[in-house]
């Protein structure tokens, strides 16, 4: 696939953000709201039962039904086929196009929640990061603020030292309350 469509494709991505969670009915209400009632028959058949199913599937697989013979899939075959002779049919091409359209917009749409989650993770990580270098920097403030005198002093010391613990308590928390409404707000 050429970068061009993969953008527009990208750029033309409408299905919603929480599709990874629709089984059964309600992915099947999605795709036949979205697709129509063939698309929906065919997954439907295929007990293909939400987007993971079919982002783990061709579109090769989808269509290869159409080989076998039963009355169940003539009945499929009247939905998205048309007849060519007395026992040929054909795949109708928007069938054929929907079904890639749709593969391929859940994979690019996985694709950009794995990016989110990562981005996400990164961040997180990186706020620790900063956190240590604050937690270092002030343990480094309070060596340098303290005389000697009072330093050889574990009594005097331990105020202080809570304090600065407090404080780093205190911005690990934020760090995590923040991350996690970031997250919730991605997904």
């Amino acid at each position: 696939m050429s970068s061009s469509t993969l953008s527009r494709n990208t750029n033309q991505n409408y299905l919603p953000d929480d599709i990874f969670i629709y089984n059964n009915e309600r992915f099947y209400d999605y795709i036949k709201q979205s697709y129509g009632d063939d698309l929906a028959g065919l997954l439907s058949f295929q007990a293909i039962r939400n987007e993971l199913h079919l982002v783990e599937t061709s579109y090769d697989d989808i269509l290869s039904i159409f080989q076998q013979e039963s009355e169940e899939i003539n009945k499929l075959r009247q939905l998205c086929c048309f007849k060519i002779s007395n026992d040929k049919y054909e795949i109708k091409l928007g069938v054929k196009l929907a079904i890639n359209s749709l593969i391929n917009l859940l994979k690019i749409k996985q694709e950009e929640q794995n990016k989110r989650k990562r981005r996400a993770s990164t961040k997180y990580t990186s706020s620790n990061v900063d956190t240590l270098k604050s937690v270092d920097q002030i343990r480094s403030q309070n060596e340098m603020t303290v005389p000697p005198t009072i330093a050889a002093s574990p009594v005097s010391d331990a105020p202080s030292t809570q304090s600065a613990l407090q404080l780093i308590q205190n911005r690990l928390n934020d760090i995590g309350h923040i991350t996690d409404i970031e997250q919730r707000i991605n997904k």
